[in-house]
């Protein structure tokens, strides 16, 4: 399917996946439309104000380039500890069923 035929949340996703490993430099909207393939680089631009406004997406300062902002970053953090804590969990119960009798 086209980038041109995706819905705008499916789209949406895919200019987080085209700003991902561009956190330094950033991308202008040309390249992220050429990422996506079939959009133009005004609904680029109007896709970019969305993630902005939502904290996922930022302006490079002094440049006309966009990156991730701090939030898809804060989830990845998130969702770390939650893996920790299940690792942990699981450990705990292993050892219940493990533990020879006394």
């Amino acid at each position: 399917m086209s980038a041109a035929a995706l819905s705008a949340q499916a789209r949406l996703l895919a200019v987080i996946e085209a700003l991902a490993g561009h956190e330094v430099d950033g991308l202008t909207l040309t390249d992220v439309a050429a990422a996506l393939g079939g959009i133009t680089p005004s609904t680029v631009l109007r896709d970019m104000a969305e993630l902005e406004a939502a904290g996922w997406a930022r302006r490079v300062p002094g440049t006309k380039r966009w990156a991730l902002a701090a939030r898809p970053i804060q989830l990845l953090i998130n969702f770390q500890s939650g893996l920790a804590r299940a690792k942990q969990r699981i450990a705990e119960v292993e050892s219940n069923y493990t533990r020879l009798p006394a």
